[in-house]
């Protein structure tokens, strides 16, 4: 045991106290730590940067840390791939390419997360051209339930489990993933009425490369984001985006939150006033991380799921209608973006185009409403939640939705016949462990 202290994700929402904290340095480390937890009856788990909203992360037994094995192993640039200690956060592996002139294809908004969480939650960006970011995994090495190493090539048909494997299958310790050279952005931000983004969504969602939607609530607008590849200089004021990271993000939008969750009467009048600000036509050229990403948002909870690209429009039109209906007073956008298909056994998107609506708000007295009503929608379009936000989803409904859960539960049960890798979260969304086959 190395202390008693208690740990909490990125959001505060989920804590505990583990037995024990583990900081293995190396592969060996690993296998070794899981073989002394199925000995003596342990669970293990990994929390990466803890930035999931959902507690697929959260240890009730030994927590471990990768921190010690995230270091760049190896760049291919025929094969364009880069590989890494599955501990690398994605600041950092974006900036070890960004020095071989190479980057990612696609990012989310943030950049703290380990490259093993961002894969194992199918974390994404927005884009129905390009997949998740784990749908660039081409290669992993994972240490199973018994303690062995695995290596899994891009032939390996478990690869597709491992890509996105929720921490239930083993423990990444490396990954190779595909990279491109170095490319600009240019961003273009559209206001339009709310109404008419929703019944256009599909088409706004083929309109570009990469394209995302917010609308703030009890507005009745919302912003069209289009990015597309460019030879133009990034013209991205350092300063801008320095208020922004450090007085808007870090000041401004925290105080307002806390402001409107203890007057919520207030939220409608104060969204309105931030659209007349900020919802504005705007572009910009930047490098394709600073376009991908934001700055860190002050604390909040979120949910999202993911529907087929067809029901789009019925998903969008459906929480605009729910927030009105039930008078929901909602002070954080709503996101609509956009994965291809993909064929990663637990994926969102597998199998299909998916439009990924994320739901989100502050502490306020309409979360708990906003969320279930959000839940109950998605439930009736086919929804698939993101692993890493905040679901209730059963594991019948698991089962029903993701057409690979049975192989995938199988598979958990032979690499992990000991439930070593189990923790809370995997036992009520997937079920207990499966026996070993």
């Amino acid at each position: 045991m190395r202390r008693r202290l208690r740990y909490s994700n990125w959001s505060g929402r989920h804590s505990t106290i583990p037995s024990a904290w583990e900081a293995p340095g190396d592969e060996e480390a690993v296998a070794a730590l899981v073989r002394r937890a199925v000995a003596e009856g342990r669970r293990v788990k990994v929390v990466g940067a803890g930035h999931s909203w959902s507690d697929i992360g959260m240890p009730d037994d030994i927590l471990v840390s990768l921190d010690g094995i995230a270091d760049v192993r190896a760049i291919d640039r025929d094969a364009g791939t880069i590989t890494v200690g599955a501990g690398i956060r994605l600041w950092q592996l974006n900036a070890r390419l960004a020095e071989a002139g190479l980057a990612l294809p696609i990012l989310g908004s943030v950049t703290e997360q380990s490259v093993a969480g961002v894969a194992s939650t199918a974390t994404h960006g927005s884009s129905l051209v390009h997949g998740n970011i784990a749908s660039g995994v081409v290669g992993a090495r994972l240490v199973t339930g018994r303690g062995d190493m695995l290596a899994l090539g891009a032939d390996d048909p478990r690869l597709a489990a491992a890509r996105v494997g929720l921490g239930a299958l083993g423990i990444l310790t490396e990954i190779t993933i595909r990279v491109v050279p170095a490319f600009n952005l240019r961003e273009e931000v559209e206001p339009v009425a709310v109404e008419q983004a929703a019944a256009d969504v599909e088409a706004i969602a083929r309109s570009a490369e990469y394209v995302k939607i917010w609308h703030l609530p009890h507005t009745g607008m919302a912003q069209v984001f289009r990015y597309t590849r460019t030879d133009e200089a990034p013209n991205l004021s350092r300063v801008a985006r320095w208020i922004d990271d450090h007085v808007v993000n870090r000041r401004v939008f925290p105080a307002l939150l806390r402001f409107s969750g203890r007057r919520p009467a207030s939220i409608p009048r104060m969204n309105r006033i931030i659209a007349r600000t900020y919802l504005k036509p705007t572009t910009m050229v930047a490098g394709s991380v600073e376009a991908f990403t934001l700055a860190m948002p002050p604390r909040h909870r979120e949910t999202e799921y993911a529907v087929a690209i067809g029901d789009a429009r019925a998903a969008f039109e459906g929480t605009l209608a729910l927030i009105e209906r039930e008078r929901l007073r909602v002070n954080f956008p709503l996101e609509v973006r956009f994965v291809r298909g993909d064929d990663a056994w637990m994926s969102p998107a597998y199998g299909r185009d998916t439009c990924q609506l994320g739901a989100y708000s502050g502490q306020a007295p309409d979360l708990d409403p906003y969320f279930r009503g959000f839940e109950r929608l998605m439930d009736g379009l086919d929804g698939r939640p993101h692993w890493g936000k905040e679901t209730t989803i059963s594991p019948a409904k698991v089962l029903a939705r993701l057409p690979m859960a049975a192989e995938f539960l199988a598979l958990r049960g032979r690499l992990d016949p000991h439930g070593v890798f189990a923790n809370g979260f995997l036992d009520r969304v997937l079920g207990p462990r499966a026996a070993a086959g």
